[in-house]
């Protein structure tokens, strides 16, 4: 079987974001398509659309939603604002006071939210696109539950659900958990006060690789999207006594123990092997700061990559530790300088009264780099 990446199309990004539709929660995904020069008409597409009322809206088929009565026009901020009540949902109707009534808006807004439900409606009945939904706040299992089921009334729709890059998910990735749902990851979720503040690269490369698998019949996606992962490229380094680390390591670290090994003094040097161009990388970092309250109630943690500073951690927390790193900071062909400065870094005896004397800043259990 093909790749997913070989089966799809050679589509410009216009051409690309015209297969997605979305349905919630905000219009971030409509400015993506604004963005690359696409205009949809869509219901959904600039609306403020809260979760459970598009799940009220699908289980009633929008009934009343374009009654008069439900349509309130209003201005705010000097243009004017349409909430369609029925449903809690809202949006700008991209028409600035004194350009219009509101009384001929109101009667403009009325024929439109008609028109548009009805398309909607037909969209979601006889499926054509790969339908998007996003939400700032977590979201809960049994609400994406409730949301697929509720498409899924309405006919064989495949859901593309978008969400912050995180450990194990770089931006630009897709994840496939089932035949009809993929799960997209982006560098950032735009903020709810300035939507507009979207990455744009990474919409794009999670909208194309979650295209390609659509395209596939849906027995063969949930292996696709698996051959997709296992090629991305990646450098992975377990520390320890078993691990790989030891010979990627330079100064700045203590022998390796039992599944880990502790970053000591204020810097660290790990040197990586190229991974190929690519605009971004994506770091992650599993790790214990050393702290021992009160004197030492914090780490920090600096990253510097072949001279140029990255991403600081301050404090920086135990767990999984995860940023972008920008391509042009690893020229062709160069080994990756990774410096980790950790000037926080302080010995057991002094701080917490124990026997070691190292200066202890972080236990490192794992570390990935990828390209993105």
């Amino acid at each position: 079987m093909d790749s997913a990446t070989d089966a799809a199309p050679a589509l410009d990004d216009r051409d690309l974001v015209l297969n997605f539709e979305s349905v919630g929660d905000n219009c971030e995904l409509g400015l993506v398509q604004r963005h690359v020069g696409a205009e949809p008409l869509g219901l959904l597409r600039f609306s403020g659309a809260p979760l459970r009322s598009l799940l009220r809206a699908l289980a009633n088929r929008f009934h009343g939603i374009a009654d008069p009565a439900s349509i309130r026009v209003h201005e705010e901020n000097g243009e004017y604002m349409v909430k369609l009540t029925q449903y809690d949902f809202y949006y700008h109707a991209h028409i600035k006071a004194g350009e219009a009534t509101p009384e001929t808006l109101h009667a403009q807004q009325t024929r439109t939210v008609r028109f548009l439900t009805d398309k909607l409606i037909s969209d979601l009945e006889t499926p054509s696109k790969i339908l998007v939904f996003r939400q700032n706040e977590p979201l809960l299992a049994t609400d994406l539950v409730d949301l697929r089921v509720a498409l899924s009334a309405y006919g064989p729709n495949t859901l593309l659900w978008v969400q912050e890059a995180c450990p194990g998910h770089p931006p630009g990735s897709v994840t496939v958990a089932d035949e009809r749902l993929i799960v997209g990851y982006v560098n950032r979720l735009a903020p709810r006060e300035d939507v507009p503040n979207l990455h744009l690269r990474s919409w794009l490369s999670v909208l194309r690789a979650a295209h390609a698998i659509w395209l596939l019949p849906e027995p063969d996606r949930v292996q696709a999207g698996r051959e997709a992962t296992a090629r991305m490229r990646r450098v992975d380094l377990s520390f320890g006594t078993d691990g790989n680390a030891r010979p990627h390591l330079g100064i700045g670290w203590s022998g390796p123990e039992a599944g880990y090994q502790w970053a000591v003094g204020e810097r660290s040097l790990i040197t990586l092997p190229n991974l190929g161009p690519a605009e971004e990388y994506w770091l992650e970092m599993d790790v214990i700061p050393y702290v021992s309250p009160p004197l030492l109630p914090r780490q920090r943690l600096d990253v510097s990559v072949n001279g140029s500073f990255v991403k600081s951690f301050d404090p920086a927390p135990r767990g999984q530790l995860y940023c972008t790193i920008p391509g042009n900071l690893i020229a062709d062909g160069e080994a990756v300088k990774l410096l980790l400065d950790h000037p926080f870094a302080a010995s057991p005896i002094l701080v917490a009264g124990g026997r070691d004397d190292r200066r202890l800043a972080f236990s490192f259990s794992r570390l990935s780099m990828m390209a993105v």
